[in-house]
């Protein structure tokens, strides 16, 4: 593959914005550098194709906003239909009412809902709620929750942030009930939030366990849904297990691609917002998003969307699985996630490191066509071929990895530059 074009648009970029991508998990350190893509051309179903005529199976899906497919027709009459009328109007619009309504009729917990923008904009919001309803300060959290000094304080991603506001939240284990009681116990917590849907998922009894404490000491509790919404189940994680918090957080996979968030739960959590949290965004209301939003859940909503979703993802799992086997890798690699959101998670050996690891089945995978990090992405224009063809690339990576593990050493089998990401999140 030719990536003339790619290089030359990195190098013009990295000289006016810093790591030439909006997104850390969208720059080129995150792909070998100089043998792999930077910038897309177009999209269509599952495939994308770079500005050098590359093409790709996309198990990305722009990192989980793609849950129809690129391209598609039904959302994008939906837009057009909206972009004749306005974007961002001095009114509300018609689709604000509607998108609301059909949120409140899908989504478990859902009395009321606000609409913003990122993932992070609407955990922040629901935090803001928990705390101003209880009165405290302290947030227990676990898992990833956005680029907001209240979340992002709490990880090695710190600089920049107050100590003082790093003070107000605190970690807790997943899947360990004794370590949330434990910190519940020591702190007067105003939420606890997590991500319900963690690498192969919640112990039985777990999230039951985490609403009876977060309760039992008066915390409001927080699904942050950014990834599992819309992914697993038409009502997210809440309706998989059977467990409603107080309040949910939704982005990424609501409207296909289009920028939109919620903070959906209880009434009387929701109404505080007219009562003085501030829960306010110019473009909260941008009826373009939430005309591809309406579209889209109405599509996700059809007999069958999650049920094929479901299927193409447990032939990759299982896919994966027999593979690591067959190349005797449990020691470096690891199935990790439920079908829907699964992949690999990785582990250094001898004097290879994890990301050597990594870059080698980066770099494999992507020779052969397919567009992937560690955990995929699924959109329902993924069919068996592409699964089939994602799994051929899996055994050659698997087998190239093999090979450099039996050496000791990437010598000879990288082309390109390593995979440096500039934030590790943990995703085993």
């Amino acid at each position: 593959m030719n990536f003339q074009r790619s290089k030359e648009l990195l190098e013009r970029e990295l000289k006016v914005s810093p790591l030439a991508a909006q997104t850390y998990s969208k720059s080129y350190r995150y792909f070998p550098r100089g043998i792999a893509p930077s910038y897309m051309e177009r999209g269509e179903g599952c495939f994308i194709y770079d500005v050098d005529g590359n093409r790709f199976i996309d198990f990305m899906c722009a990192l989980g906003p793609v849950t129809v497919g690129y391209n598609d027709v039904t959302v994008n009459e939906a837009v057009i239909k909206q972009v004749g009328r306005f974007a961002s109007g001095s009114l509300q619009s018609e689709i604000e009412v509607e998108l609301a309504e059909k949120i409140c009729e899908i989504i478990p917990c859902a009395e009321m809902v606000r609409f913003v923008k990122n993932g992070g904009d609407a955990t922040t919001a629901a935090v803001r709620l928990a705390r101003a309803f209880t009165g405290r300060d302290v947030v227990l959290m676990s898992g990833y929750h956005g680029m907001h000094d209240w979340s992002i304080g709490a990880s090695e991603n710190h600089k920049g942030i107050p100590e003082a506001v790093r003070e107000l939240t605190i970690t807790f284990t997943y899947n360990d009930l004794e370590d949330l009681e434990k910190k519940l116990k020591g702190n007067k917590v105003a939420a606890v939030i997590l991500e319900p849907i963690q690498s192969n998922g919640p112990k039985d009894g777990y999230l039951e366990g985490v609403k009876e404490l977060t309760h039992k000491y008066g915390a409001v509790l927080i699904f942050d849904e950014v990834v599992s919404g819309f992914h697993y189940a038409l009502g997210g994680a809440q309706e998989m297990f059977g467990v409603l918090p107080d309040l949910v957080a939704f982005g990424k996979g609501m409207a296909n691609g289009y920028p939109i968030s919620a903070i959906a739960g209880r009434r009387y959590l929701l109404e505080q917002i007219e009562k003085g949290v501030f829960v306010s965004t110019t473009f909260g209301g941008d009826s373009i998003s939430m005309a591809a939003s309406l579209a889209t859940l109405n599509i996700l909503e059809q007999p069958g969307f999650y049920d094929h979703i479901t299927k193409i993802g447990t032939i990759l799992r299982n896919g994966i699985a027999d593979r690591i086997h067959k190349y005797d890798l449990k020691d470096v690699l690891e199935v990790s996630g439920l079908p829907a959101h699964c992949g690999v998670a990785f582990e250094g050996h001898g004097s290879l490191s994890y990301l050597d690891i990594q870059s080698v089945y980066s770099q494999t995978m992507l020779q052969n066509g397919i567009l992937v990090f560690a955990i995929y992405f699924l959109n329902s224009a993924h069919t068996e071929k592409e699964a089939e063809a994602y799994l051929e690339a899996t055994d050659k990576a698997f087998a190239m990895i093999r090979k450099a593990l039996d050496q000791d050493s990437v010598e000879g089998i990288l082309l390109g530059g390593k995979v440096d990401p500039v934030f590790k999140r943990n995703i085993k």
